[in-house]
């Protein structure tokens, strides 16, 4: 039971978000029992079940472990500089497309990739190398270029360059940052508690499945509310959103093969943290630019499937 609820889990949680998603981005009706303020929009704990999520997957990691290789340095190039363009590329014609493009590029790593790329016969610890070295820059340069852009989303609206950069920092630094630092942290002054979060990576797994119910249902939500002026460019989104995933897939296992490395670097800069991703489209920008990562969710998905169908079919063959 367990293994059919691992393996269909993503595909439950979208359909619980999409399908109770008024309960979940409405839950005013149980919280005024027991709250002064009725709480509306349950979708907030997310960030808080990001850190945890990705505080339990830095426990796992061995910094002496960590061996740069040539693959990691030109998809991390390839990462923060053909996010930009792309964003140059549409802007001019639709903004919102052009928003969802650059979440879609610029977001790192999944914290599931290792798992597919185990699944799939690849390099693990490379992989996590570029996870975690993805991750991180991603809190350092997402505030940076989301500033530089004129980021619109609620609180930053309206402010200068210093000011939009302050404040998104402020919310993106400690939420990717934070978990990093606080497992560095713990490992020195109480390993005990260190190694238990080590042992304990399932429950990442099972707070990842929790968090995307909640982003699904405030995505369904929005789009709900979508007029109809905003449908044509809801689906150009959702077509950016697919190429995006389909390119990022080809090209990392394409400059991975040059390093034989094919399987981790395709992961790596395909498979994204597209909670993250959909957090950061709802926090910094417009609901409809949340589409693309909602979207990305079931592209990379659907090539995550066929990869691994791929992969257990060449095994049956070559046991045959």
């Amino acid at each position: 039971m367990i293994n059919f609820l691992k393996t269909y889990a993503l595909f439950i949680s979208m359909m619980i978000g999409i399908v109770f998603h008024s309960i979940f981005t409405d839950i005013s009706f149980i919280t005024k029992y027991f709250m002064d303020e009725p709480l509306k929009d349950i979708t907030f704990i997310t960030k808080y079940m990001l850190f945890v999520m990705l505080f339990i997957v830095y426990c796992k990691v061995d910094i002496r472990q960590f061996r740069w290789k040539p693959w990691h340095i030109y998809l991390l190039i390839i990462q923060f500089t053909v996010c930009m363009l792309v964003y140059l590329l549409f802007f001019k014609f639709d903004i919102n497309v052009a928003e969802g493009a650059l979440i879609c590029l610029i977001a790192p790593t999944a914290t599931s990739a290792p798992v597919i790329t185990g699944l799939l016969g690849g390099n693990v610890e490379g992989l996590i190398t570029y996870s975690i070295s993805s991750n991180l820059l991603v809190a350092i340069f997402a505030p940076f270029y989301f500033s530089l852009i004129g980021a619109h989303g609620a609180g930053v609206e309206g402010l200068t360059f210093l000011q939009s950069f302050y404040i998104i920092c402020g919310k993106a630094f400690p939420l990717i940052f934070g978990p990093f630092l606080l497992a560095a942290i713990l490992k020195l002054i109480i390993p005990s508690i260190h190694d238990y979060f080590k042992k304990k990576q399932g429950i990442s797994f099972w707070l990842w499945t929790i968090a995307l119910v909640l982003l699904m249902a405030r995505t369904t939500t929005d789009l709900m509310n979508l007029d109809r002026n905003q449908i044509y460019s809801a689906f150009n989104i959702a077509i950016v959103s697919l190429i995006t995933c389909m390119a990022q897939f080809t090209f990392g296992r394409r400059i991975g093969k040059k390093y034989h490395n094919k399987v981790a670097s395709g992961q790596a800069y395909g498979q994204k943290n597209t909670i993250l991703a959909i957090w950061m489209a709802q926090t910094f920008f417009s609901p409809i630019v949340a589409i693309a990562p909602a979207t990305y969710v079931l592209w990379q998905n659907l090539i995550n499937s066929y990869q691994l169908y791929k992969h257990r079919r060449g095994r049956r063959k070559d046991q045959d």
